[in-house]
Protein backbone atom coordinates (compact mmCIF):
# COMPACT_ATOMS: atom_id res chain seq x y z
CA UNK A 1 0.00 0.00 0.00
CA UNK A 2 1.08 3.59 -0.45
CA UNK A 3 2.80 5.05 2.65
CA UNK A 4 0.14 7.76 2.79
CA UNK A 5 -2.56 5.09 3.15
CA UNK A 6 -0.63 3.21 5.81
CA UNK A 7 -0.21 6.42 7.81
CA UNK A 8 -3.84 7.47 7.35
CA UNK A 9 -5.65 4.22 8.05
CA UNK A 10 -5.99 4.57 11.82
CA UNK A 11 -6.87 8.31 11.75
CA UNK A 12 -9.50 7.41 9.15
CA UNK A 13 -10.90 4.43 11.08
CA UNK A 14 -10.91 5.66 14.67
CA UNK A 15 -13.68 8.25 14.23
CA UNK A 16 -15.81 5.52 12.63
CA UNK A 17 -15.08 2.66 15.03
CA UNK A 18 -13.85 4.33 18.19
CA UNK A 19 -10.78 3.16 20.06
CA UNK A 20 -11.66 0.89 22.97
CA UNK A 21 -9.17 -0.97 25.15
CA UNK A 22 -11.65 -3.52 26.48
CA UNK A 23 -13.81 -6.29 25.03
CA UNK A 24 -17.24 -5.23 23.84
CA UNK A 25 -20.19 -6.66 21.94
CA UNK A 26 -20.69 -5.04 18.52
CA UNK A 27 -24.04 -4.59 16.77
CA UNK A 28 -23.74 -8.08 15.27
CA UNK A 29 -23.25 -9.51 18.79
CA UNK A 30 -19.61 -10.32 18.05
CA UNK A 31 -16.94 -9.68 20.66
CA UNK A 32 -14.49 -7.02 19.50
CA UNK A 33 -11.88 -4.62 20.83
CA UNK A 34 -9.52 -1.86 19.71
CA UNK A 35 -10.58 -0.08 16.50
CA UNK A 36 -13.34 -2.49 15.51
CA UNK A 37 -11.07 -5.54 15.74
CA UNK A 38 -13.02 -8.80 15.77
CA UNK A 39 -12.15 -11.30 18.52
CA UNK A 40 -15.04 -13.68 17.92
CA UNK A 41 -15.24 -16.86 15.81
CA UNK A 42 -19.04 -16.98 16.10
CA UNK A 43 -21.40 -16.76 13.11
CA UNK A 44 -22.94 -13.25 13.15
CA UNK A 45 -26.13 -14.60 11.57
CA UNK A 46 -26.56 -17.43 14.09
CA UNK A 47 -25.74 -16.10 17.55
CA UNK A 48 -23.99 -18.56 19.83
CA UNK A 49 -23.44 -21.23 17.17
CA UNK A 50 -19.69 -21.16 17.83
CA UNK A 51 -19.07 -19.04 20.93
CA UNK A 52 -15.29 -19.24 21.06
CA UNK A 53 -12.73 -16.45 20.66
CA UNK A 54 -10.26 -16.10 17.81
CA UNK A 55 -6.67 -16.97 18.69
CA UNK A 56 -5.77 -13.26 18.47
CA UNK A 57 -7.46 -12.66 21.78
CA UNK A 58 -4.66 -14.40 23.68
CA UNK A 59 -1.86 -12.37 22.08
CA UNK A 60 -2.86 -8.88 23.23
CA UNK A 61 -1.38 -8.70 26.72
CA UNK A 62 -4.61 -8.29 28.68
CA UNK A 63 -4.20 -6.98 32.22
CA UNK A 64 -6.45 -6.29 35.21
CA UNK A 65 -7.68 -2.68 35.19
CA UNK A 66 -7.15 -2.29 38.96
CA UNK A 67 -4.11 -4.38 39.81
CA UNK A 68 -2.48 -4.22 36.34
CA UNK A 69 -1.65 -7.91 36.80
CA UNK A 70 -1.25 -9.86 33.56
CA UNK A 71 -4.36 -11.92 32.80
CA UNK A 72 -4.10 -15.68 32.31
CA UNK A 73 -5.76 -17.32 29.32
CA UNK A 74 -8.53 -18.68 31.55
CA UNK A 75 -9.36 -15.14 32.70
CA UNK A 76 -9.37 -13.89 29.13
CA UNK A 77 -11.73 -16.70 28.10
CA UNK A 78 -14.00 -15.94 31.04
CA UNK A 79 -14.19 -12.27 30.12
CA UNK A 80 -14.98 -13.19 26.53
CA UNK A 81 -17.87 -15.36 27.72
CA UNK A 82 -19.17 -12.59 30.00
CA UNK A 83 -19.17 -10.08 27.16
CA UNK A 84 -20.50 -12.54 24.59
CA UNK A 85 -23.68 -13.29 26.55
CA UNK A 86 -24.11 -9.85 28.12
CA UNK A 87 -26.79 -8.66 25.72
CA UNK A 88 -25.02 -5.30 25.43
CA UNK A 89 -24.78 -5.08 21.62
CA UNK A 90 -26.82 -1.87 21.58
CA UNK A 91 -25.83 -0.53 24.98
CA UNK A 92 -23.84 2.65 25.51
CA UNK A 93 -20.04 2.57 25.61
CA UNK A 94 -19.96 3.17 29.41
CA UNK A 95 -22.38 0.28 29.90
CA UNK A 96 -20.27 -2.00 27.73
CA UNK A 97 -17.15 -0.99 29.63
CA UNK A 98 -18.74 -1.43 33.06
CA UNK A 99 -19.12 -5.20 32.71
CA UNK A 100 -15.42 -5.74 31.88
CA UNK A 101 -12.33 -6.06 34.04
CA UNK A 102 -9.51 -6.56 31.53
CA UNK A 103 -7.73 -3.94 29.43
CA UNK A 104 -5.09 -3.78 26.68
CA UNK A 105 -2.56 -1.06 25.97
CA UNK A 106 -2.68 1.48 23.16
CA UNK A 107 0.44 -0.12 21.73
CA UNK A 108 -1.34 -3.48 21.64
CA UNK A 109 -4.21 -1.87 19.73
CA UNK A 110 -1.81 -0.27 17.26
CA UNK A 111 0.02 -3.55 16.71
CA UNK A 112 -3.23 -5.46 16.25
CA UNK A 113 -4.53 -2.94 13.70
CA UNK A 114 -1.30 -2.92 11.71
CA UNK A 115 -1.20 -6.71 11.67
CA UNK A 116 -4.83 -6.97 10.56
CA UNK A 117 -4.40 -4.34 7.87
CA UNK A 118 -1.36 -6.14 6.44
CA UNK A 119 -3.26 -9.43 6.51
CA UNK A 120 -6.27 -7.89 4.76
CA UNK A 121 -4.07 -6.33 2.10
CA UNK A 122 -2.42 -9.69 1.38
CA UNK A 123 -5.81 -11.41 1.16
CA UNK A 124 -7.29 -8.76 -1.13
CA UNK A 125 -4.38 -9.07 -3.55
CA UNK A 126 -5.18 -12.76 -4.02
CA UNK A 127 -8.55 -11.79 -5.50
CA UNK A 128 -8.73 -11.15 -9.25
CA UNK A 129 -10.58 -7.80 -9.06
CA UNK A 130 -7.93 -6.39 -6.73
CA UNK A 131 -4.78 -7.99 -8.15
CA UNK A 132 -3.53 -4.58 -9.29
CA UNK A 133 -4.10 -2.97 -5.89
CA UNK A 134 -0.50 -1.74 -5.67
CA UNK A 135 -1.17 0.54 -8.64
CA UNK A 136 -4.46 1.98 -7.39
CA UNK A 137 -4.66 5.66 -6.40
CA UNK A 138 -4.21 6.08 -2.66
CA UNK A 139 -7.84 7.11 -2.16
CA UNK A 140 -8.98 3.89 -3.86
CA UNK A 141 -6.71 1.80 -1.66
CA UNK A 142 -8.06 3.45 1.48
CA UNK A 143 -11.66 2.91 0.32
CA UNK A 144 -11.05 -0.78 -0.33
CA UNK A 145 -9.31 -1.29 3.02
CA UNK A 146 -12.22 0.49 4.69
CA UNK A 147 -14.68 -1.97 3.13
CA UNK A 148 -12.52 -4.92 4.16
CA UNK A 149 -12.23 -3.58 7.70
CA UNK A 150 -16.00 -3.58 8.03
CA UNK A 151 -16.76 -6.86 6.21
CA UNK A 152 -13.52 -8.84 5.97
CA UNK A 153 -11.31 -9.10 2.86
CA UNK A 154 -13.45 -11.75 1.15
CA UNK A 155 -16.68 -9.76 0.94
CA UNK A 156 -18.90 -10.40 -2.07
CA UNK A 157 -20.10 -7.30 -3.95
CA UNK A 158 -20.31 -8.60 -7.56
CA UNK A 159 -21.06 -5.25 -9.24
CA UNK A 160 -18.32 -3.52 -7.29
CA UNK A 161 -15.85 -6.31 -8.09
CA UNK A 162 -16.67 -6.29 -11.80
CA UNK A 163 -16.13 -2.53 -11.88
CA UNK A 164 -12.83 -2.91 -10.01
CA UNK A 165 -11.54 -5.28 -12.69
CA UNK A 166 -11.77 -2.53 -15.30
CA UNK A 167 -11.05 0.51 -13.15
CA UNK A 168 -14.60 1.88 -13.35
CA UNK A 169 -14.27 4.11 -10.30
CA UNK A 170 -17.65 5.84 -10.49
CA UNK A 171 -19.45 2.49 -10.56
CA UNK A 172 -17.30 1.39 -7.64
CA UNK A 173 -18.39 4.54 -5.79
CA UNK A 174 -22.03 3.62 -6.40
CA UNK A 175 -21.68 -0.08 -5.58
CA UNK A 176 -19.49 0.07 -2.46
CA UNK A 177 -22.43 0.79 -0.17
CA UNK A 178 -22.76 -1.66 2.70
CA UNK A 179 -26.15 -2.57 4.17
CA UNK A 180 -27.21 0.10 6.63
CA UNK A 181 -30.38 -1.57 7.93
CA UNK A 182 -29.88 -2.39 11.59
CA UNK A 183 -26.37 -0.96 11.51
CA UNK A 184 -26.53 2.85 11.34
CA UNK A 185 -22.88 3.04 12.36
CA UNK A 186 -21.90 2.01 8.83
CA UNK A 187 -23.57 5.07 7.25
CA UNK A 188 -20.64 7.50 7.72
CA UNK A 189 -18.25 4.84 6.42
CA UNK A 190 -20.39 4.40 3.31
CA UNK A 191 -20.35 8.16 2.67
CA UNK A 192 -16.57 8.33 2.97
CA UNK A 193 -15.96 5.20 0.91
CA UNK A 194 -18.04 6.52 -1.98
CA UNK A 195 -16.11 9.78 -1.84
CA UNK A 196 -12.79 7.93 -1.80
CA UNK A 197 -13.60 5.88 -4.91
CA UNK A 198 -14.86 8.99 -6.70
CA UNK A 199 -11.62 10.80 -5.85
CA UNK A 200 -9.64 7.79 -7.07
CA UNK A 201 -11.44 8.04 -10.39
CA UNK A 202 -10.57 11.71 -10.67
CA UNK A 203 -6.91 10.99 -9.92
CA UNK A 204 -6.84 8.15 -12.46
CA UNK A 205 -8.41 10.20 -15.26
CA UNK A 206 -6.08 11.72 -17.87
CA UNK A 207 -3.90 13.45 -17.02
CA UNK A 208 -3.42 11.30 -13.93
CA UNK A 209 -2.43 12.81 -10.62
CA UNK A 210 0.01 11.56 -8.00
CA UNK A 211 -1.41 8.13 -7.16
CA UNK A 212 0.64 7.83 -3.99
CA UNK A 213 -0.99 10.74 -2.15
CA UNK A 214 -4.39 10.90 -0.53
CA UNK A 215 -6.73 13.71 -1.51
CA UNK A 216 -9.10 12.98 1.36
CA UNK A 217 -7.49 14.09 4.61
CA UNK A 218 -8.47 11.78 7.50
CA UNK A 219 -7.09 14.38 9.89
CA UNK A 220 -10.02 16.64 9.03
CA UNK A 221 -13.72 16.10 9.48
CA UNK A 222 -15.79 15.26 6.42
CA UNK A 223 -17.26 18.75 6.07
CA UNK A 224 -13.81 20.33 6.32
CA UNK A 225 -12.61 18.07 3.52
CA UNK A 226 -15.51 19.12 1.32
CA UNK A 227 -14.83 22.83 1.98
CA UNK A 228 -11.06 22.53 1.59
CA UNK A 229 -10.88 23.12 -2.16
CA UNK A 230 -8.39 20.24 -2.38
CA UNK A 231 -10.55 18.44 -4.94
CA UNK A 232 -13.50 19.27 -7.22
CA UNK A 233 -17.06 19.02 -5.96
CA UNK A 234 -18.38 15.49 -6.75
CA UNK A 235 -21.91 16.01 -8.08
CA UNK A 236 -22.42 12.25 -8.30
CA UNK A 237 -22.66 12.04 -4.49
CA UNK A 238 -25.09 13.42 -1.91
CA UNK A 239 -22.16 14.97 -0.05
CA UNK A 240 -21.23 16.78 -3.28
CA UNK A 241 -24.81 17.91 -3.80
CA UNK A 242 -24.83 19.40 -0.30
CA UNK A 243 -21.48 21.09 -0.92
CA UNK A 244 -22.72 22.62 -4.17
CA UNK A 245 -25.90 23.87 -2.50
CA UNK A 246 -23.87 25.52 0.24
CA UNK A 247 -21.49 27.15 -2.25
CA UNK A 248 -24.43 28.43 -4.27
CA UNK A 249 -26.06 30.08 -1.27
CA UNK A 250 -28.61 27.46 -0.18
CA UNK A 251 -27.71 26.07 3.25
CA UNK A 252 -28.36 22.29 3.46
CA UNK A 253 -27.82 22.42 7.24
CA UNK A 254 -24.59 20.46 7.22
CA UNK A 255 -22.38 18.38 4.95
CA UNK A 256 -22.85 14.78 6.04
CA UNK A 257 -23.86 12.87 2.91
CA UNK A 258 -27.36 12.18 4.26
CA UNK A 259 -30.51 13.68 2.77
CA UNK A 260 -32.68 15.19 5.46
CA UNK A 261 -35.11 18.07 5.73
CA UNK A 262 -32.33 20.66 5.50
CA UNK A 263 -30.98 19.24 2.25
CA UNK A 264 -34.48 18.90 0.76
CA UNK A 265 -35.34 22.49 1.68
CA UNK A 266 -32.08 23.81 0.22
CA UNK A 267 -32.57 21.76 -2.94
CA UNK A 268 -36.12 23.04 -3.38
CA UNK A 269 -34.95 26.64 -2.87
CA UNK A 270 -32.21 26.18 -5.46
CA UNK A 271 -34.64 24.69 -7.97
CA UNK A 272 -37.20 27.46 -7.53
CA UNK A 273 -34.48 30.12 -7.81
CA UNK A 274 -33.40 28.59 -11.11
CA UNK A 275 -36.84 28.06 -12.63
CA UNK A 276 -36.75 24.31 -12.16
CA UNK A 277 -39.60 22.09 -10.93
CA UNK A 278 -39.03 21.32 -7.24
CA UNK A 279 -38.52 17.76 -6.05
CA UNK A 280 -39.63 17.38 -2.45
CA UNK A 281 -39.27 13.64 -1.85
CA UNK A 282 -35.60 13.13 -2.69
CA UNK A 283 -34.10 10.13 -0.89
CA UNK A 284 -30.82 9.70 -2.77
CA UNK A 285 -28.72 11.29 -5.49
CA UNK A 286 -30.54 9.29 -8.17
CA UNK A 287 -33.76 11.14 -7.29
CA UNK A 288 -32.29 14.51 -8.25
CA UNK A 289 -33.23 15.44 -11.86
CA UNK A 290 -30.37 15.81 -14.29
CA UNK A 291 -31.58 19.32 -15.09
CA UNK A 292 -30.93 20.26 -11.46
CA UNK A 293 -27.45 18.73 -11.52
CA UNK A 294 -26.71 20.58 -14.76
CA UNK A 295 -27.85 23.87 -13.22
CA UNK A 296 -25.63 23.26 -10.21
CA UNK A 297 -22.69 22.53 -12.49
CA UNK A 298 -23.33 25.77 -14.37
CA UNK A 299 -23.50 27.69 -11.09
CA UNK A 300 -20.19 26.19 -9.95
CA UNK A 301 -18.66 27.08 -13.32
CA UNK A 302 -19.78 30.69 -12.90
CA UNK A 303 -18.20 30.72 -9.43
CA UNK A 304 -14.97 29.22 -10.73
CA UNK A 305 -15.41 26.07 -8.65
CA UNK A 306 -14.25 22.74 -10.10
CA UNK A 307 -16.67 19.83 -10.13
CA UNK A 308 -17.20 16.32 -11.52
CA UNK A 309 -18.52 14.27 -13.18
Amino acid sequence: MHPSVDAAFLPFSEPLEGRLNFMYLDVKSLVSTGVGNLLDADDPDDFGSNPVPLADIFTLGWFDKDSFAQAANAEISAEYTTVKFSGTAFSSIPQKKAITRLRISNQAIDNLCKSKLASFEASLKTRVPFAGLNNWPADGQLGLFSMAWAMGPFFSFPKFQNAAKVGDWLTMARECRMTEAGNPGVIPRNVRNALLFTLAGWMAAPPPGDFSQLLYDPGQKLDANMRSGTFPVPLNLVIGLQTALEILGHNPNGLDGLIGSGTRSALKAFQLANGLPPTTTVQDIDDVPQSTIDAMAAGLDDAGIGHFP
